[in-house]
């Protein structure tokens, strides 16, 4: 319970298919008077055939089981009994009431559809009203549990109408389009045509229509032709296939009265839907126009603003992909496509040390990475005891917040969630658009961004010793001829300084080379420390080091700063690190002879190492 209000957790697939958005909102509404809110946590694509950890199922793992009352799942439409499982689980371990459509599962409540009525009330009208005594079946798939219930059906009614049955009578198109063009095809050559092909699904009568009418046969006149389940394609093909559809409203009431009972503490309860039966053209009856024209307009105006929403969402998507920077990549988010989104994404997507579509990266902390709600723009903490942001707002409208889960490289960087405020069909048709192009935007530009950041890591090892940190010589002079070439530093004074350590073969000797790359490391430090910024420091040799300043600086200074950073740095290391420095002041400009002026300052530099040697004896 959020705010005193119930919450009903459903668990869908395609929203937006208008079964299921009559669906939605016929629940919706009525919860609403009973002062109940519906949080949808949906995916948009079938699981069940090709396995059960896909990113998308990651959706579910969203439910806030210490707020929600209730979790409805439809079983029928998820298609994965792994993925229903451990939401049952997940709900039985927070003690919360779970509802099963079309399913069947131990210690949950069922509301189930009555399929074998239903279909018995389609083979009983093309039988008895039709007077069909050559029927034949095309059943589903050989070993599903519903297609031998309606064969045990089809039997039973044929018997009961004095129809011998034998296995002629029997062919099965799989549920689906091909399979049941194939069967359709070996009908046709049959010498004698049955008086009626009763499917066991409307995709499979559809496609047994088209076969037939395209080899001239008529339905219904020739060959009476039915299906079961009632999908939308059944009441626009030609002829309108005769079926049976399981009533929104009346899934809508049972569902709602299930959660009513559930509520009261009841618990395992048993629910039947029965289907309603719809005659149409392809038995000979008057053509159904259930819904018809505005079924026909929804698909129009989702059609056509469906191209439009591609090209938006694709624009935004390359946008996305190729910021530069993370305001750029969520500033390019905010569109009027976007207008109730809210986007939470994993932390670690954004932490760059590590490749969070590559790597094994558990889920953590998130962030929210964009919200429609909040004019600010920018990375926000997301805290998951408050669900999203602007929940109170959103409670008090009364309308579904529907989940989705990113998907991108198989892997789920977070969950986008819509707020709209009102019943559209178009809108929710937007919904797997947008997930989809988010799933691409940010998972594209988190994986740029990691590019980027690997680029510049190698550039970077490209350009610098590893001992130091310096750059190398080869990239000291790339940088060198960048500035000797830029017109703003002619006439600009030049300095270069040359520093060697000191007795590097006796620490190697007397205390280890380990000792010996920690002096190297000291003086090069100490070089960098005391150069103005800007300067370009470079390791030139095995002990030697090279700065280049632009710019009015005092060499006497910088040299005194090295003498006292090597002391400190000698006190820390417990030996005497020293070095003998040599400089070169002149003018820049495009003709500067580089290499005759290190010449000079290296010189200096082992005057003053003489020098040096000569003190120590």
């Amino acid at each position: 319970m959020i705010n005193g209000k119930t919450i009903i957790a459903l668990c869908e697939y395609r929203v937006y298919d208008s079964q299921e958005f009559k669906f939605v909102t016929e629940l919706n509404e009525l919860l609403k008077a009973h002062d109940c809110r519906m949080f949808i946590y949906a995916i948009n694509n079938e699981i069940g055939n090709s396995g059960d950890n896909l990113a998308e199922t990651k959706v579910f793992d969203l439910i806030p089981y210490d707020k929600v009352d209730v979790v409805v799942i439809r079983d029928e439409k998820i298609k994965s009994r792994n993925t229903v499982q451990n939401i049952i689980n997940k709900a039985n371990e927070a003690e919360v009431p779970t509802i099963i459509v079309d399913g069947e599962y131990e210690n949950v409540s069922l509301v189930r559809y009555d399929y074998k009525t239903g279909f018995e009330k389609v083979v009983r009208h093309i039988i008895e009203d039709h007077h069909v005594t050559r029927p034949h079946f095309m059943a589903g798939k050989r070993f599903s549990e519903f297609s031998n219930e309606r064969i045990e059906v089809f039997k039973k009614v044929i018997a009961e109408n004095g129809i011998p049955y034998d296995d002629s009578m029997l062919s099965y198109g799989d549920f689906w389009s091909v399979p049941s063009r194939e069967a359709a095809y070996e009908l046709l050559k049959r010498d004698t045509l049955p008086e009626a092909v009763i499917c066991a699904n409307d995709i499979m009568a559809i496609n047994v229509c088209d076969v037939f009418q395209s080899a001239g046969v008529k339905i219904p006149e020739q060959v009476i032709v039915s299906g079961f389940d009632g999908i939308d394609e059944a009441f626009w093909s030609m002829p309108g296939i005769t079926t049976s559809i399981t009533d929104s409203a009346d899934l809508a009431a049972t569902i709602m009265d299930t959660i009513l009972s559930v509520l009261d503490g009841n618990r395992n309860l048993d629910r039947w839907v029965e289907p309603k039966f719809i005659p149409n053209e392809s038995c000979g009856c008057p053509r159904c126009t259930q819904d018809l024209l505005s079924a026909i307009s929804g698909l129009n105006n989702r059609f056509y603003h469906h191209q439009d929403d591609i090209h938006i969402m694709q624009v935004i998507t390359a946008k996305v992909m190729a910021s530069q920077t993370l305001s750029e990549c969520i500033h390019y988010l905010r569109n009027p496509m976007t207008d109730y989104v809210c986007c939470v994404i994993e932390k670690s997507c954004l932490d760059l040390e590590n490749n969070f579509f590559l790597e094994d990266i558990e889920p953590g902390e998130k962030v929210i990475f964009y919200d429609a709600y909040d004019s600010k723009e920018g990375i926000k903490p997301y805290n998951p005891d408050e669900i999203m942001p602007n929940l109170d707002q959103i409670l008090e409208l009364g309308y579904p917040i529907i989940y989705n889960s990113l998907d991108y490289m198989g892997k789920s960087p977070g969950f986008v969630c819509y707020t709209y405020p009102r019943y559209q069909m178009i809108e929710y048709a937007k919904t797997p658009s947008i997930t989809n192009s988010l799933s691409m935007g940010i998972g594209g530009y988190v994986s740029m961004r990691y590019q980027h950041y690997l680029r510049n890591k190698l550039q970077e090892i490209y350009q610098h010793d590893a001992l130091t940190g310096l750059y190398n010589r080869l990239a000291f002079l790339e940088q060198f001829e960048k500035l000797k070439h830029a017109p703003e530093h002619d006439g600009r004074k030049a300095t270069v300084i040359m520093s060697d350590l000191n007795g590097l073969k006796q620490i190697n000797d007397n205390l280890g080379h380990g000792a010996g790359d920690a002096a190297i490391s000291a003086v090069a430090e100490s070089l960098k420390e005391a150069c103005p910024k800007g300067a370009l420091c470079a390791r030139f040799g095995g002990d030697e080091m090279l700065a280049f300043i632009l710019g009015d600086c005092d060499v006497n200074l910088i040299k005194t700063m090295i003498y006292e950073i090597l002391k400190d740095k000698s006190n820390l290391l417990g030996f005497t690190v020293s070095a003998s420095i040599g400089f070169y002041e002149t003018t820049m400009h495009e003709s500067l002879d580089l290499d005759k002026v290190i010449s000079i300052a290296d010189s200096k530099m082992y005057e003053e190492k003489r020098i040096y040697k000569k003190n120590k004896k």
